[in-house]
């Protein structure tokens, strides 16, 4: 069985996902269509560039288009999977107007909306066609699920939640990362995990630390990833006075020992697919501070586990932040039941399976 991805210019949740399919269904001929530097991600699977791009471009898009075209005309594969809207549009457009039998996509995040009504009624027009023109589309979450099947059948659509390892979670002690950064083991450490770009709203979460660090004066906020909003995120953390307060550590590749050095784990994203930062966090027994959004509802369980909050308002945030730091009984209570959550219902080995079940039965 020959499976074609398609993928996106991606980074971080999107790829750490697919690299887990990759390893967890190593005997099945998965070729790998996407972005030149994707090639050294894709280890030794098999690699073929395409000049995909974020956001529209009608020279390079069209062409990227017919070059894929052609290559699955060459390819025949007996699944063709994209994987991101951006990846999905480019292989409608290239299999158009007859379409794949086993035309498979992903939605790794929340379909975008446009505050214009004309441009969202032309995405929708673009969306519906697309949908329709797929055999099956996996969400990562319910709350993804619900948006799709506004354009398609229900039966068209199913849930594979996105997965952890999460032995790989947990067993660090607090000083393996804390020392490497400064940081004393009597600090406060709140940690968030995300790309940096508007949509993960961490200005939002500069603001509320900047509301409590005068009543934590131990504060400290580690932020792991990065992205084109990252120097503009630097000196508005400056301008809040958290300079010294703030560490900016990019990607790294240490993230469950990074994660055992921190007391409460933040995501105040505007929008959400269904976040890996959240599942590694509630793996590492950490407490959750999330934006209340319909797919991490699905995910953290508020009271529980941690909290839910508007997104957007940093008071809120500040107030369930203090609330959290300030109750290391019932931090600790949330960290247990999150371990336990995350091993019952987002296992890796779950999603794995799930995706390999769904290839195998369409070639039966």
């Amino acid at each position: 069985m020959k499976i074609i991805w398609v993928v996106r210019p991606a980074e971080g949740g999107i790829l750490q996902h697919l690299q887990q399919l990759l390893k967890g269904i190593p005997d099945l001929d998965i070729v790998v269509v996407g972005p030149p530097d994707l090639q050294k991600w894709a280890g030794q699977r098999r690699f073929i560039p395409l000049d995909l791009v974020d956001g529209l471009s009608l020279k390079r898009d069209f062409s990227a288009s017919r070059k894929l075209r052609r290559l699955l005309r060459e390819e025949k594969a007996s699944v063709v999977h994209a994987h991101g809207l951006k990846a999905a549009l480019i292989t409608a457009t290239a299999l158009a107007p007859a379409r794949h039998p086993h035309f498979l996509f992903t939605a790794h995040n929340s379909l975008p909306q446009s505050p214009s009504k004309l441009t969202q009624w032309g995405a929708n027009k673009i969306q519906r066609w697309m949908f329709n023109g797929m055999n099956t589309i996996i969400s990562v979450s319910d709350a993804v699920r619900s948006q799709i099947i506004r354009y398609v059948p229900e039966r068209k659509v199913l849930t594979i939640y996105n997965g952890i390892a999460s032995s790989n979670f947990g067993d660090y002690p607090p000083d393996t990362s804390r020392v490497p950064l400064g940081l004393a083991l009597d600090d406060h450490v709140v940690g968030t995990v995300a790309r940096l770009i508007p949509g993960k709203g961490l200005s939002t979460l500069l603001e509320a630390m900047s509301l409590i660090v005068k009543l934590i004066p131990r504060l400290h906020l580690v932020i792991v990833g990065d992205g084109p909003e990252r120097s503009k995120l630097e000196q508005y953390s400056q301008g809040l006075g958290l300079d010294n307060k703030v560490k900016f550590l990019g990607w790294r590749d240490d993230v469950p020992a990074l994660m055992a050095g921190w007391d409460c784990f933040a995501l105040p994203s505007l929008s959400e697919g269904f976040s890996l930062s959240v599942l590694e966090a509630m793996a590492s027994r950490l407490p959750v501070v999330v934006s209340d959004l319909p797919a991490l509802r699905e995910a953290v369980v508020s009271g529980r586990g941690g909290l839910l909050v508007a997104p957007g308002n940093a008071p809120e945030w500040a107030a369930a932040l203090l609330h959290v730091l300030k109750s290391p009984d019932k931090a600790k209570a949330m960290g247990e039941y999150n371990r336990q959550r995350v091993d019952t219902f987002f296992g890796e080995d779950r999603m794995v399976r799930c995706t390999r079940a769904l290839y195998e039965g369409l070639m039966t």
